[in-house]
């Protein structure tokens, strides 16, 4: 029988997962990391695997404290899915093997520590090439029959959950300060045509990332970690989005520790909620996107937003454009930022990292008259 009461698919998925984690040679303790505090705001960028794993990383990191940056986004998986470590749990190896690429992951971060630098792993979830074809069973099944966009696995089956809990697992004996899923969602497209494991009469798309999350933060907890997502720029605005890839921020903020909204001007239309200048004045849509960010999360997570490093549709991007995008975030009362550029090419970036949140001074209490006039 296909279709199972998803309540039983979490008992049996939990199940799994005690028996998985104990499987696991647990060999590095926490005491062996060099530890680093979390910065109040956060101000990272993102890199490749090729730019952590080459022998100008240094000098990177060189720049980014230079820059006035405390933090980095790393890639832990070459481009497709395949892992860039050699993993050691048996069953994460059967399905990705990995690479030798990045074998030095504990001695990277410790590096990364070493200089100051809160180090976060941005691991893909949900859409991956290299799984889905290796596992062809976990991927996504149309309504009539048949498998869809092969980059796909579906967020709901057991082994696909499994499988990336693990992988977070073993990132976290790395020493990484935070775990960043991102794809923790389902595809945006096809939704009408879509046929998911989990019973999709009873449950919502958001109830399968949330019990993902759930899952994942048990094993956070153990290792006293963060774990943080990044999700659409629109699931914000209305709940048409929010419901189709299963990204509900009230939700997701009371699991998490951070939420990285890709509030790309880039990707939004002109005319989006009434704006129409983000391709040359990025600062409205940012602002307002992160503004009902921070409404929704409602204190419950940090909202720092992916900033565009890229100039992809921007009119007259510089380094202005991504300092009015960085503004605007602290503005709407973001806690930090992270800057995406794909080819880690930060040329107009280096001079944004230093911002921080405008101080504002409490004003100074009145005196009343009558009360408190010195005698």
């Amino acid at each position: 029988m296909k279709k199972i009461i998803f309540t039983s698919l979490a008992f049996c998925i939990s199940i799994s997962l005690l028996l998985f984690a104990n499987a696991i040679d647990n060999t590095i303790t926490k005491d062996e990391f060099i530890k680093i505090e979390k910065p109040d705001i956060v101000r990272a960028i993102y890199l490749t695997v090729n730019s952590v794993s080459y022998s100008n990383f240094p000098k990177i990191i060189d720049q980014v404290i230079e820059s006035g940056g405390n933090a980095v986004v790393m890639d832990i998986e070459h481009g497709g899915g395949k892992l860039a470590f050699e993993p050691k749990n048996e069953y994460v190896k059967m399905v990705n093997p990995g690479s030798q690429t990045l074998n030095n992951l504990k001695e990277t971060v410790d590096y990364l520590h070493s200089r100051g630098i809160y180090a976060i792993a941005r691991q893909v979830v949900f859409n991956d090439p290299y799984a889905s074809t290796r596992k062809p069973e976990w991927r996504i099944k149309y309504r009539w029959g048949g498998l869809y966009d092969y980059r796909w696995l579906d967020p709901s089956k057991a082994g696909v959950q499994n499988y990336n809990l693990l992988i977070m697992d073993e990132l976290a004996q790395f020493g990484f300060d935070e775990i960043q899923f991102d794809y923790i969602r389902f595809p945006a497209a096809n939704h009408n045509t879509l046929d998911y494991w989990y019973d999709e009469e009873a449950f919502k798309n958001s109830d399968v990332i949330n019990h993902y999350l759930k899952r994942a933060r048990i094993i956070a907890d153990k290792y006293d970690i963060d774990i943080s997502v990044d999700t659409f720029g629109a699931v914000v605005f209305g709940d048409v989005d929010s419901k189709i890839v299963g990204q509900s921020i009230p939700e997701i903020a009371q699991i998490v520790d951070a939420i990285y909204p890709m509030t790309y001007p880039s990707h939004y239309s002109p005319g989006y909620n009434g704006i129409y200048d983000m391709y040359y004045a990025p600062y409205t849509i940012v602002y307002e996107s992160i503004k009902r960010f921070i409404e929704q999360a409602n204190g419950n997570a940090e909202i720092r937003p992916y900033i565009q490093g890229f100039a992809l549709r921007a009119q007259n991007f510089g380094t202005k454009y991504i300092a009015d995008q960085i503004q605007a975030g602290y503005d709407a009362g973001a806690k930090g930022f992270a800057i995406w550029n794909a080819s880690n090419s930060y040329s107009y970036s280096w001079a944004t990292l230093n911002m921080e949140p405008d101080l504002i001074e409490e004003p100074e209490e009145p005196n009343v008259p009558g009360i408190d006039e010195p005698k």
